[in-house]
């Protein structure tokens, strides 16, 4: 998704950003599944056993349950993101609501990109990792899930030549 109007707190002065890359959808795809298993055992119970007013407590922690997994996967999937600006790689990796991993570099230290698809679901829906080597203290930053790596691969090169 290009965004020239996209702003982040730390923006330096005359940097644009021309690229805000969200994770692929995959990413909710264990956690609903999780979600749906709950769901399941809940209404097998129901429909099963008889089981009164323990079971709609159990059904209430049940449900409680699904809402806090949709809701954190939702979470993190909005606050999990790449930046591409004119002047360095930005990855913010929300990796629950009280943890987040912050990595950038400039592009003038990247030294390699790689990009890497793997697996039957990753090459079908076309996402994978990109793999960006630097000369800083950081050695690699590792963007994960990403839709159509090789097209921001190629993107981050351009960016580096400039």
């Amino acid at each position: 998704m290009s965004d020239s109007s996209f702003t982040f707190r730390g923006q330096r002065p005359n940097e644009r950003v021309e690229n805000v890359i969200r994770r692929h959808p995959i990413v909710f795809c264990w956690p609903l599944l999780k979600a749906t298993f709950a769901l399941a055992i809940i209404a097998v119970v129901f429909v099963y056993f008889s089981l009164g007013t323990f079971f709609y407590l159990v059904a209430l922690v049940g449900g409680l349950y699904i809402f806090a997994e949709v809701f954190k996967i939702i979470f993190i999937y909005s606050n999990s993101f790449c930046l591409i600006t004119n002047q360095r790689l930005i990855n913010i990796d929300q990796k629950g609501f009280f943890n987040r991993d912050i990595s950038e570099t400039d592009f003038f230290k990247i030294q390699d990109v790689t990009n890497k698809t793997s697996g039957f679901f990753g090459t079908t829906l076309n996402y994978g990792i990109i793999t960006v080597q630097t000369a800083g203290t950081q050695n690699q930053l590792v963007i994960k899930t990403i839709p159509d790596p090789y097209q921001i691969q190629q993107e981050i090169t351009r960016n580096i030549r400039r």
